[in-house]
């Protein structure tokens, strides 16, 4: 009796138990039901209605009346019926227009980091090691090309100037040389075409009055005054001889004494002559060389960062001066980088301020493998980061994979003129990578989500209606309508399409109470 008793008890719970699950179960398949029909039947109920009498029409119009009046704005017996007037639609914003084709612009989407621009970076490197005496600008400072950063002590470039101005000194006293045998050389040549005159020694000694030789031209003037004296004697001797008032000795002696100075000044106009051109030579050739180791000297001094000008006032450069060295910025910036403290000792090997032109900045985008060949130079980008947005146009794309994040680099530039995109950031990139042509294209906000459909809002001769729809290709501003379930040309609402979704919630929550 006992077992028997507990089998009953048994029993009874079990079947309390599953008559719970179907009364769950019935009232949630009842709600659905309700709604499916409501839904899909709502002209079933009109005609209906009209078909079988007054009677079934108080009992069935009448409730529909009730519960889809015109006042909440839905049309009687279409439960998913929005019906507004075009006042309204107007006044909330709607914007109805008809289905057409059109371009959807393809894209993917890739991350980015800001960076600085390297082709608009300065590394301010000091040409001569030496050290730190003065610091000018710092960390985060503006500067304008040709400012003055900081100021060396540097030995090198003291003896660099010492060097200089040795070398100039060198070419002055050449060029003063050059120009001294120059005159004695045209001097010269001006002498020897007067000798060939053969004139008197009075007359050569008028006409070489001027002419500044220096020794040579004492030389030459005595050797032809011998040689005039000479030439006197000896014919005075012949002339005496033809006579018989001189002996054959007398003769002879004079003719020795012509012939011996006529030959001293035929040595002596050859050896000057000679002389002369190689010592204009000489000249020259000093001339030359110095020059050249004056303007070696001088490169010498740009070679170590002078300019010109500053090159052109060293000879009047107080000694205490001689090896200040002042460096300066060569363009214009931003200082992000500084590492010049004073008493310090720097050098041509390291970089003492970095200075950053951020009017534009790169944006190097990491490209995955699967979208290399998606990804070409000339592309459009728009760029996303922090709340903005930016344009730009993809200018490099490397051909080499970074072995770290096995991504292939690309590169932007973008417009940094109100310094708002700051290097070091991450950024998202929308890269265009074609076109495509859709018969049906709606604007993204047309596209909404109702009863677990993607839907559009369509108008028709009863009002607006959700439409379920099958989207294709897409982007941020239109989308694809696949398949023809909506022909071209329906209305289609495109603009504050959240306000039709709104409505039919509406209804719904009335229907409920």
């Amino acid at each position: 009796m006992k077992r028997l008793s507990l089998l009953i008890i048994l029993g009874i719970s079990i079947a309390l138990l599953l008559q719970a699950g179907c009364d769950d179960t019935s009232d949630h398949d009842g709600a659905d039901g309700a709604s499916d029909h409501m839904q899909e039947s709502g002209h079933d109920h009109a005609s209906e209605s009209n078909d079988h009498g007054d009677d079934h029409g108080d009992e069935h119009g009448g409730e529909h009346g009730d519960e889809h009046g015109g006042e909440d704005g839905h049309g009687e017996g279409h439960a998913d019926v929005v019906r507004l007037t075009p006042a309204q639609l107007e006044r909330s914003g709607v914007r109805i227009e008809p289905l057409s084709g059109g371009q959807v612009t393809t894209h993917i989407t890739l991350p980015a980091e800001v960076r600085l621009n390297q082709d608009a970076l300065l590394h301010v490197t000091p040409r001569v090691p030496g050290i730190v005496s003065e610091v000018h600008v710092f960390l985060g400072d503006s500067v304008e090309a040709g400012d003055v950063l900081a100021v060396i002590d540097s030995p090198e470039l003291g003896e660099a100037k010492i060097a200089y101005l040795q070398a100039v000194q060198a070419k002055s006293i050449a060029d003063a040389e050059l120009v001294r045998q120059r005159t004695i050389s045209e001097n010269t040549a001006k002498l020897l075409e007067l000798l060939r005159a053969e004139p008197t020694p009075h007359e050569l000694a008028e006409q070489a009055a001027d002419l500044r030789i220096g020794e040579n031209k004492g030389r030459l003037m005595t050797a032809y005054a011998r040689v005039s004296a000479s030439r006197a004697n000896l014919r005075r001797e012949q002339q005496l001889r033809e006579k018989g008032l001189a002996t054959e000795v007398d003769l002879l002696a004079a003719q020795e004494s012509y012939n011996s100075s006529l030959a001293d000044y035929f040595a002596a106009l050859e050896e000057i002559d000679f002389t002369y051109r190689i010592q204009y030579q000489n000249a020259e050739q000093s001339a030359m060389i110095a020059a050249s180791e004056a303007d070696n000297a001088e490169r010498r001094l740009h070679l170590l960062g002078l300019s010109e000008e500053q090159i052109a006032g060293i000879p009047n450069e107080p000694d205490s001066e001689v090896s200040r060295y002042v460096l300066t910025a060569a363009s214009g910036g931003r200082v992000v980088m500084k590492h010049i403290p004073p008493g310090e000792m720097t050098g041509p090997d390291e970089s003492v301020y970095t200075i950053a032109d951020l009017s534009t900045v790169w944006l190097n985008i990491s490209v995955y493998a699967r979208y290399v060949k998606q990804i070409n130079e000339g592309q459009r980008v728009i760029v996303h980061a922090d709340g903005r947005t930016a344009s730009g146009v993809v200018g490099y794309v490397s051909d080499i994979m970074d072995e770290q994040t096995r991504t292939i680099p690309a590169r932007v530039v973008l417009d940094n003129t109100d310094r708002a995109w700051k290097p070091g950031s991450f950024a998202t990139v929308r890269v265009e990578t074609g076109q495509i042509h859709a018969d049906r294209v709606v604007p993204i906000d047309a596209i909404q989500t109702f009863e677990g459909n993607t839907v559009v809002f369509v108008q028709d001769e009863d009002g607006i209606e959700p439409v379920p729809v099958q989207l294709g290709r897409q982007n941020d501003e239109v989308v694809e309508i696949l398949g023809d379930d909506i022909p071209i040309g329906a209305s289609v609402v495109v603009q504050n399409s959240f306000l039709m979704k709104a409505e039919l919630g509406k209804g719904a929550a009335g229907h409920e109470h």
